[in-house]
Parts: C-alpha cells; structure tokens; sequence
C-alpha cells in the first residue's frame, strides 16, 4: 500500500469520534466496546465490531513481571462479522508458534504506526493505535476510503485556557505572594492642566 494513501489523525484520550453510524466517547468507551476471543461471545453482538489486538511491553527482570501491566494496542475496527473472527482466530494458543514454523507473520498484528508505515496493509485499515500510556491515541486509515469505512471526529475536548481581563473578575495569582486587591480609584486631574484644556477648547470655538 502507498504510504502517501495513509492518514494518521492524534486525537486525545477523551475525544469522541464514529464509525459506521456508532459513536465511541474515548478511550475508555472503545475498551468496553472491544473484543477478543475471550470475550466476543458476549460483546461481538452487532456491526461495527471493534477487535482489540494487544502486546504486553518487555519484561527484563523480575519486578518488571511483577508489575508491568501496560501493553501496545491495536484496535480494528470492521462491519465484517468473518474479519472480526478472523483476527480473534489470532488469540489462539500456538498461533505464534505456528506462524514461525511455516515462515509467516501474523495477519493483525500490534502496528505502531510511526514504526510500521511499511508493514501497514489496505486490510488493516481502519485502525485505533494506542502507545498504554499517555492521552494520545492515533486514528490510521485509508484518507481515500469510502466515508462509511472512515473513522471521523465527533468532539474533541480542550482543558487549557488562558486568563482573560474581560471574563475573570477575580485577581489573578502571583509567584511573589498573594494577589493584590483591585480597587478602582477615581482618576486624578490636575486642576490647572483642566482649565487650559477648558480654555483651548474655547478659544477653538471662538476661532481664536
């Protein structure tokens, strides 16, 4: 496939997008609407299925098994009950093996989309990438595909923002201590400087 034909769209954790008429609200909704194997029975009900094809990160020690829980997830997205069966069909125990033996790869595996650009095939598309840490995630897919087989942007969610002298009334704090108190004062004129400016304006209108 032409890389040229991949677009990769990073969207934040909470943003919500659709696919096939189904909205998803985030990561978190995408994890209780994506399935496996183990769970298809009970969650591979109706169209667009979500398959969720995961690898643990690498473990070098002990306290590494111990306590590494994150992993590297892939998440296809299909209208296609046989592909979703087909990638869950991946889960089985000695695929791996089975795979090696005869010299291939696996058909839906875990792709890093900045890493992989060339193991990215029409096949796999489209697809959510998520790195098992932090609040990005990656929408991949084909940007010439159908829209019925896009992934689109519904929201996306904005937490930083700026002070704003017309909108805060409150005063903004200070590294150096607590904020001062705003008290508006009257301003001061000085009483010789508004009897020349009185007489100026005068002397224009008499066209002095």
């Amino acid at each position: 496939m032409n890389r040229n034909d991949i677009e990769i769209t990073d969207i934040d954790i909470r943003d919500s997008f659709r696919y096939a008429g189904r909205v998803f609200l985030g990561l978190e909704d995408l994890k209780r609407a994506a399935f496996d194997k183990y769970s298809k029975n009970y969650r591979m009900k109706a169209s667009p299925y979500v398959v969720i094809v995961d690898k643990h990160y690498p473990c070098f020690d002990s306290e590494d098994y111990a306590n590494e829980n994150r992993s590297y997830q892939n998440y296809y997205f299909t209208t296609d009950r046989a592909k979703a069966e087909r990638i869950c069909e991946e889960t089985e125990v000695g695929y791996d093996r089975q795979c090696r033996e005869q010299g291939k790869e696996r058909l839906y595996p875990v792709l890093e989309p900045k890493f992989s650009m060339s193991r990215i095939e029409e096949k796999h598309l489209p697809y959510i990438y998520y790195h098992g840490e932090g609040n990005t995630l990656q929408i991949v897919q084909n940007k010439n595909a159908e829209p019925k087989d896009r992934i689109t942007i519904e929201t996306r969610r904005y937490d930083f923002s700026f002070p704003s002298l017309f909108r805060d009334t409150k005063p903004v704090a200070s590294l150096y201590g607590p904020p001062p108190e705003l008290v508006e004062e009257p301003p001061a004129f000085d009483d010789d400087e508004e009897n020349m400016s009185k007489k100026s304006w005068l002397d224009f209108l008499l066209g002095k």
